[in-house]
């Protein structure tokens, strides 16, 4: 990481009056285009003489290889958090977001049911705990080959009264389903739920099929869903688990 930016970064804000998101991104940008200094890094051509006369250039040591490693992974963590900044608005509940060295941080606040599933799926969380606060959910995944973490403030009270209100309510990547009312994929098809399969993850049949699918592989392929709370007609519970007996799993 080159060791001007944090000055360079200061300098900035106090010369144009940025904010500190702001001349973080500018920083950073200069420095991507070579226009900012590193004191640490080498500008020359290192060239040696070959035995046989003439000169070339000296291969890069094991311990250059992995500078230029690291370099290229700091690149890479600022551009996702540059992007993170660009695709969010505050309205999605980002709070801030920041390159950490080959790593990004981002502080979220969740306010509506789904809005940690898709935190998730939009940073690849794969883990959440609620250690060491009850009151968020830590995660970390990795998103275009960097290493995130996330901090969910309100997310397990907002799991908690959705999971409350559901009927039948199962959790599934960040986000409860209510499996007593059918769901609405992204295309617009209806799935209604179908039992469970054997490990119990829930099965769902779309209407007009026979075939059954795990929810995972439903939210996987056709996601996300969307309760539907209309008056179309849906499949009691009874039913729905009795037709499980008549048809397969195919995913």
């Amino acid at each position: 990481m080159n060791k001007n930016l944090p000055q360079a970064i200061q300098t900035i804000r106090e010369s144009v009056g940025l904010t500190e998101p702001e001349a973080s991104r500018l920083a950073h940008e200069l420095n991507r285009s070579g226009l900012l200094v590193d004191p640490e890094r080498s500008y020359g051509v290192v060239l040696g003489r070959r035995p046989e006369g003439g000169w070339a250039r000296v291969p890069k040591t094991e311990l250059e290889l992995q500078a230029a490693a690291w370099d290229a992974s700091c690149r890479r963590a600022a551009a996702l958090a540059d992007t993170v900044r660009a695709e969010c608005p505050p309205e999605s509940g980002l709070l801030s977001v920041e390159a950490d060295s080959d790593s990004v941080r981002v502080v979220v606040q969740v306010t509506a049911a789904d809005q940690w599933g898709q935190w998730r799926r939009y940073l690849g969380i794969t883990t959440e705990e609620t250690q060491p606060l009850e009151y968020a959910y830590v995660g970390s995944g990795h998103r275009d080959g960097v290493a995130v973490s996330v901090v969910a403030y309100d997310a397990p009270e907002i799991e908690a009264r959705t999971a409350a209100a559901a009927a039948m309510p199962f959790q599934h990547g960040g986000t409860v389903y209510d499996l007593a009312l059918p769901q609405r994929d992204a295309h617009g098809d209806i799935w209604d739920h179908a039992g469970p399969n054997n490990d119990g993850m829930p099965l769902l049949r779309m209407r007009g099929a026979a075939e059954r699918c795990s929810l995972a592989n439903v939210v996987e392929y056709v996601g996300p869903l969307t309760a539907v709370r209309d008056d179309q007609p849906v499949p009691g519970v009874r039913e729905s688990v009795a037709a499980a007996a008549e048809g397969g799993e195919s995913a």
